[in-house]
């Protein structure tokens, strides 16, 4: 079936007079304007990283904003009202929710390559906003240069805003890939995007830029109104700007993995009391590449590079007195010291490299390393789309999608059909109920914000087998809110690897393989003598204790959040489980007392923070048939910037 990627649509005339609502400075919490001379101006760099973009079919629901909605993407036109008509729709008219006069609320759009120039701040009408590009060097989302309303850096301005006033807490899944955000030239209060979303959400393969010559600009990446996370950041680059990262808040957390960082006139990466897990941070500044301040901050950094400095008087990353800070596997040139701590007494770490650092005391019950786990990190396997025309969907072979028709048998036989990718397109609920079943040639499951409403009571909503492929990758593939009952929705019955775009519940018959999840919400998550690695999750519930549980194997998690009362992971039968980075956050204790942590006779170390109702013992450990637990009293006002327990060898 011959499919087009670029589709031809008809073009909508909107007649509305579209109006944005400007943020002033008080959506900046915690935000200090730079205040010192700017360093000298920074290199330009050209292009964008060659990141692969996530392929837009014409038939999987979302809006094209050139073919539907009128955009130009040609850098000269004003496409301004264009791009508001659909990201500025919600279902609130309070919450600044406009009506597109076709599509009436749109959530998922589609940025075909161009340059979109806009003069006004976009501002998202709803929540659940999906903003899809072709790809950072191909779609360019790009402010005027010299904008009225982006003039004053005291008072930061942002280009592209998904929260706008839509509630703190219920913004969940929010999505923006594969596109540059380009401040312009003389906008030195502009900020780049303010990235908001809970539960869950991913801002990926996006890179933002100041095209100033002086690299003027507030903020690139902002996520600073209240509740921002828990989400992943991943495959970003920063250009210019004051501050190229800046989170605050203590409720909830982000993770980050695979940031570029240049030529910021500030600091490159500020965090002012969130929780914030990074891995593989590049930073070429002349001014300090990391900061970490507030009674509430914890970052977790690991594997970074911090070139460029600021002389003999600099610190490549600073923490302050109240800051918790864990770093590790990090090179710095060009900076006076690597680590400048002023926490729990002061720690200076001259570098230029960091092993492993800890800015407060290491905690522990039992005779163990004062080091981390340090589990093998593995990043997931590329598996390419290949070629769009051999993809199949549901549709194709029967399926009606009307949430109403039962469906199971058209989706099973498009996994079957021999072709190597299913889509299940936007826009549309397919009724399933019984088990489907991933074998043959099928290697991508792959959901463009298309919901699954399974009812297989508890049985697994699919079940992975022996196929062609070593690797099968679930990519975005929903089930329907509230209206889905299954036990899981992944039973893993094979050694295949499994690669996930977004985290599902799980569990595995077939022990030996290996499971790669990032962003996500979901549980229970149990791993039988699996290899796993984890890029953000978020777990809540009353009902299902612990709800992670490693028997057995290896289990590595770059950040977490939790909410509720229960035991988070449960590490048993000399399994063995590395945190870094996490907030506990029991909202309410409903069942009652649980320890964050079980370890039985196996082997952990932990990054993490706890906030909300107290959990009274943070951790319960037993080696050798002794039990000893570790009270809330004896951590870092309920934060642990490492602690251990495991055998040394």
């Amino acid at each position: 079936m011959r499919r087009e990627v670029t589709p031809v649509l008809l073009i909508c005339l909107l007649g509305a007079t579209w109006a944005a609502v400007a943020i002033g400075a008080s959506v900046f919490q915690g935000y200090r304007p730079r205040t010192a001379p700017p360093p000298a101006a920074p290199e330009r760099a050209a292009g964008a990283p060659t990141w692969v973009a996530m392929p837009m079919l014409p038939d999987v629901g979302f809006v094209n904003v050139k073919t539907d909605c009128g955009a130009k993407g040609d850098g000269g036109a004003d496409d301004t009202g264009a791009l508001l008509s659909v990201i500025g729709t919600g279902k609130d008219p309070k919450l600044g929710g406009t009506k597109h006069p076709t599509f009436g609320v749109v959530r998922e759009m589609y940025l075909p390559p161009g340059v979109y120039l806009v003069s006004r701040p976009l501002i998202v009408g709803g929540k659940k906003k999906w903003i899809q590009g072709a790809g950072a060097g191909k779609t360019v989302i790009r402010l005027k240069d010299n904008c009225p309303g982006f003039q004053d850096p005291s008072k930061p301005q942002v280009l592209l805003d998904t929260k706008g006033k839509v509630f703190g807490a219920q913004n969940f899944g929010v999505e923006v890939h594969d596109l540059t955000i380009d401040v312009g030239r003389g906008n030195p209060g502009a900020v780049g995007l303010h990235f908001h979303t809970n539960n869950g959400g991913t801002c990926g393969n996006v890179v933002i830029r100041s095209s100033d010559p002086q690299g003027r600009g507030a903020v690139g990446l902002a996520m600073n109104q209240w509740a921002p996370g828990p989400g992943l950041v991943k495959n970003l680059l920063v250009e210019g700007f004051d501050k190229g990262i800046f989170i605050s808040h203590d409720q909830y957390s982000m993770v980050f993995e695979h940031l570029i960082l240049k030529g910021q006139r500030e600091v490159g990466f500020e965090n002012a009391g969130n929780t914030v897990s990074i891995r593989d941070l590049r930073s070429t500044n002349a001014v300090p590449a990391v900061r970490n301040r507030g009674s509430s901050a914890l970052m977790c950094l690991v594997e970074g590079e911090l070139t460029g400095g600021g002389g003999a008087g600099a610190a490549a990353i600073e923490n302050s007195k109240d800051g918790g800070l864990f770093a590790r596997d990090v090179t710095t040139a060009g900076y006076g010291a690597a680590i400048r701590s002023d926490a729990a007494g002061g720690k200076q770490v001259k570098g230029p490299a960091v092993e492993e650092f800890s800015s407060h005391p290491v905690l522990g019950l039992f005779d163990s390393p004062t080091t981390s786990l340090r589990l093998p990190i593995e990043d997931p396997p590329n598996v390419p789309y290949g070629d769009v025309d051999d993809w199949t969907s549901p549709l194709d072979h029967g399926a009606k999608g009307d949430g109403k028709t039962d469906d199971t048998a058209a989706v099973q036989k498009a996994m079957d059909s021999g072709n190597d990718t299913v889509f299940i397109p936007g826009g549309r609920q397919f009724l399933v109920t019984d088990t489907l079943i991933v074998r043959g040639a099928l290697k991508r499951l792959i959901g463009y914000k298309s919901m699954l409403t399974v009812n297989v009571d508890e049985a697994p909503a699919f079940r992975i087998e022996d196929g062609t492929s070593p690797v099968v990758v679930f990519e975005r593939v929903s089930g329907t809110p509230y209206r889905t009952k299954c036990g899981v929705w992944i039973e893993h019955a094979s050694k295949r690897t499994l690669v996930c775009v977004g985290v599902y519940s799980y569990r595995n018959t077939v022990p030996g393989g290996k499971v790669f999840m990032e962003d996500g919400c979901a549980l229970p998550l149990v791993f039988d003598r699996q290899k796993v690695w984890i890029r953000h999750v978020n777990t809540e519930s009353y009902e299902i204790n612990p709800h992670i549980v490693n028997r057995g194997g290896d289990l590595w998690i770059l950040g977490i959040k939790t909410e509720k009362d229960r035991t988070i992971i449960g590490t048993y039968d000399g399994g063995r489980t590395e945190l870094l980075g996490g907030l506990l956050y029991k909202n309410r204790q409903r069942v009652g007392q649980a320890p964050c942590f079980i370890n039985h006779e196996s082997s952990h170390s932990l990054v993490y923070r706890a906030k909300g109702v107290p959990y009274d013992v943070h951790v319960e450990e037993t080696r050798g048939g002794q039990k000893r637990t570790l009270p809330k009293e004896k951590t870092h006002r309920w934060r642990s910037t490492l602690y251990v327990g495991y055998k040394g060898k």
